[in-house]
């Protein structure tokens, strides 16, 4: 896997875009406008102000420069700009989905949102056949047969077919995927985890939470991050001012506004001494200090460090 970094332009508020190896090593070159993490082995990058297309892992250039704006592989195919809407391409470059839609979501278990107008979402299959159709307020992504959808203000899950299999009740800005066979959502305020039946599993107690990631969940309580297990019990009591989700055994803390990172146990596995700190990705993770970006190991070592007022590309959000 290849990392990006980024070099700032002589007399230019932008940056250009190259790749480094886990080693640190520069195998692009800065001299792209934009550039994506790497997915299913391919990277999305543009050229300066024009189109955009694929490196592999080599920077070799696999799918040519003919598409609009960065996008990701996911189970095949990748939702990117073809003119003023989006399709779907496959690793080939070839579109397997033509483009028509104003939004597209990233496929997960055989299912992507789309929507026309950007108000109103439904479901397609791999094939673009409407699975949804557009006529939900929003849609998350689908996991464990089943995904979460807005109607009127309120949140309830459907399955693939449409059919509406935990009703709209639940509140907030967004619904959780379920992970771990739970699903984060809102009441009143606060938030708690349910199964697959809508039923409580962990009360609404919490003022934010994250997902559930290798058995064990972020939760938020009197400003303060600790951690759960999928039966509520207390596995890490709250003190940090930020916790991350856990991808393996290794996630992003803040205490007393300094940034590392911790095992599910809260104890520091790399120390508290960066600004920021983003989750780890392969085998490195974004980090930064003042105003320069580094990549660590999982050591707590840099393999890399920007010079001053780079903008490196933050790993992108799990959907």
């Amino acid at each position: 896997m290849l990392y990006p970094i980024s070099l700032p332009k002589p007399d230019s508020p932008e940056d250009l875009i190259g790749y480094i190896d886990c080693s640190g090593r520069i195998v692009v070159k800065p001299m792209y406008g934009a550039g994506s993490y790497f997915s299913d082995g391919l990277a999305s990058v543009c050229q300066e102000r024009g189109l955009s297309g694929f490196i592999d892992a080599d920077g070799e250039v696999r799918i040519p420069f003919r598409f609009h704006g960065l996008g990701l592989f996911q189970e095949g195919l990748c939702p990117i700009g073809g003119g003023s809407h989006v399709g779907y391409i496959n690793r080939g470059g070839v579109w397997e989905i033509e483009p028509e839609f104003l939004v597209a979501g990233r496929f997960s278990e055989g299912v992507a949102k789309f929507s026309h107008n950007g108000s109103e979402f439904g479901c397609i299959d791999r094939t673009g056949a409407v699975l949804v159709k557009p006529k939900y307020e929003q849609i998350g992504a689908f996991s464990n047969g089943l995904g979460s959808a807005r109607r009127e203000g309120k949140w309830g899950y459907l399955d693939r077919g449409g059919s509406v299999i935990i009703p709209f009740q639940f509140e907030g800005p967004r619904a959780q995927p379920f992970t771990n066979g739970r699903a984060g959502v809102q009441v009143g305020g606060r938030w708690g985890f349910i199964d697959f039946s809508g039923n409580w599993v962990v009360m609404p107690q919490y003022e934010e939470i994250r997902r559930f990631c290798e058995g064990l969940a972020p939760v938020r309580l009197s400003g303060k991050w600790g951690l759960i297990d999928p039966y509520g019990r207390i596995q890490v009591a709250p003190r940090f001012d930020d916790l991350g989700e856990f991808e393996d055994g290794i996630a992003a803390a803040v205490l007393d506004g300094k940034a590392g990172f911790v095992s599910p146990s809260g104890q520091w596995v790399i120390e508290p001494q960066f600004d920021k700190c983003y989750r780890f990705v392969g085998t490195l993770a974004l980090v930064k200090t003042g105003d320069v970006y580094s990549y660590v190991s999982r050591r707590g070592t840099a393999v890399w460090t920007s010079v001053p007022y780079a903008m490196p590309q933050a790993p992108p959000f799990k959907e």
